[in-house]
């Protein structure tokens, strides 16, 4: 949620640089309305859902730490998330990074509501 991303995004850095990885593939979450309070329970504090611009930050701070010990497939192309990104790290870093910006920056179009399969 927006209140605790850069701590789960490092958390997340930490580990995924700890394992051998060889493929990577990131998500964007959307919650169903009739789930939320379910969710809120079980996570144990009100949720706020990042729109796309955080998760964007998300990715970059992501993509920004990670540092595998061998190349690595990152996708983030599933039709969930708002920028379909796809790259071998750590040879696509500045690519994908550079992608990342574009769509903060608004140079980028971000994948239209209607498309994201929900």
């Amino acid at each position: 949620g927006k209140k605790h991303w850069q701590e789960h995004i490092d958390g997340t850095t930490e580990l995924l640089n700890s394992a051998a990885m060889t493929y990577l593939s990131t998500l964007q979450l959307h919650l169903e309305p009739d789930i939320v309070e379910e969710f809120e329970y079980k996570f144990g504090e009100s949720f706020e859902i990042p729109d796309d611009r955080a998760i964007l930050k998300e990715q970059f701070r992501l993509i920004s730490g990670l540092k595998p010990v061998k190349p690595l497939i990152f996708s983030s192309n599933h039709v969930s998330n708002a920028l379909a990104l796809v790259g071998n790290l750590p040879r696509d870093r500045e690519r994908l990074l550079n992608q990342l910006q574009g769509a903060l920056s608004g140079e980028e179009s971000l994948r239209p509501w209607f498309m994201r399969g929900m």
